[in-house]
């Protein structure tokens, strides 16, 4: 499936036509009482539908698109609504059922994943779920599960995340279940990030379509270049050592990091912090991720130019804390893809840690 964005991405039409049933596509939107609160002079429903309503107005005709809601005036924590199934050429009509839905209620996210699990997932195409929301789960489910439970029953799915104004702690429950659902937390700080999000949601797809159009018009092309694209980028990323720091009356660490690669690229390194003792069940993860996603304390991004670098992530820690921490190296060229995953490291807190050693 190709997505056509009006304002700020255009694919050639053939193109669009050749690749429109290859994938998916769901929405879901947060109707909880919260979206009606005002946003850059609109309130957050409005500025969402607005967004929304241009992107669906971009897609191909054929383009299968479903939509599901929470809130929307029904009261308590079982609110979740599956408004239009996915339908193929089916754009026109979610619009439509978006014009009609009020915010508020109850934010309900894992019933509302439920619903998209057992409604509009399937093992044999993967469906892009793109999920706006100004919270997180308030009514005491576990969206984590949800996503564990669809990978174990072979669902293809991949969960794309946009955060309305949300506090640091939010931000990290949604970072975690973007991760869970291999895809991203993208922050909405003003209306302007939606254009900037929804960029980098479909850029993929429109590398996907420049390299094929440039394949099929252009034979001469040097095998070097034409190949290029199919080169396998290797990783590594290690942890080099972790410093002790005083700031005055706070004590913490610095984690310094080295990574190197194939491909000169945009990478993005995350830092992982989680208890030294595990504590709660951590969910199986694919090869080369950090496996304790469960156990996480902080997450740490930051995103780096060229095949090879270094960088630190400065951590705050109370005393008599004892952690481990990790660092694992993502490819953000075309879709972002994990390459490498360091070993952990202790990062031990103690009142009498000899300072000298540094």
């Amino acid at each position: 499936m190709v997505f056509v964005f009006s304002s700020f991405i255009s694919f050639p039409n053939s193109i669009v036509s050749q690749n429109s049933n290859n994938k998916r596509y769901v929405f879901i939107l947060d109707a909880s009482g919260s979206m009606s609160e005002k946003w850059d002079g609109k309130t957050r429903m409005a500025v969402a539908k607005e967004k929304l309503m241009q992107v669906l107005s971009g897609l191909p005709k054929d383009a299968s698109v479903g939509l599901v809601a929470y809130g929307n005036r029904i009261a308590g924590c079982q609110s979740a609504r599956l408004y239009h199934p996915i339908q193929r050429g089916g754009a026109n009509l979610v619009s439509q059922k978006l014009a009609t839905i009020v915010p508020a209620g109850s934010t309900p996210i894992a019933q509302t994943l439920q619903v998209v699990g057992e409604y509009l997932l399937n093992d044999q195409i993967e469906t892009e779920i793109i999920f706006i929301s100004d919270g997180v789960e308030s009514c005491e489910g576990d969206p984590k599960s949800v996503l564990y439970n669809w990978r174990q029953s072979g669902k293809k799915f991949r969960l794309q995340i946009l955060g309305i104004d949300i506090d640091p702690k939010g931000e990290e429950d949604l970072k975690r279940l973007s991760i869970l659902g291999e895809g991203n937390y993208f922050p909405l700080k003003g209306p302007e990030d939606y254009d900037r999000s929804f960029q980098k949601i479909f850029s993929h797809l429109q590398t996907k379509v420049e390299n094929q159009t440039e394949i099929t018009n252009s034979s001469n092309i040097p095998d070097t270049l034409q190949t290029k694209e199919n080169t396998t980028n290797f990783g590594k990323i290690q942890i080099v050592n972790i410093l002790p720091y005083e700031d005055g009356t706070e004590n913490g660490y610095i984690v310094n990091y080295e990574y190197s690669a194939t491909n000169v690229t945009e990478y993005m390194i995350q830092f992982y912090l989680y208890p030294a003792e595990e504590k709660r069940r951590s969910f199986p993860i694919p090869p080369l991720r950090e496996r304790r996603m469960g156990d996480l304390i902080t997450q740490k991004i930051e995103l780096k130019q060229g095949k090879e670098g270094k960088g630190r992530f400065v951590i705050p820690l109370p005393p008599g804390k004892r952690m481990k921490s990790s660092v694992e190296l993502w490819d953000m060229s075309g879709v972002p893809k994990i390459i490498a995953l360091s070993e952990e490291k202790p990062i031990h807190e103690k009142s009498n840690f000899d300072r000298n050693d540094r």
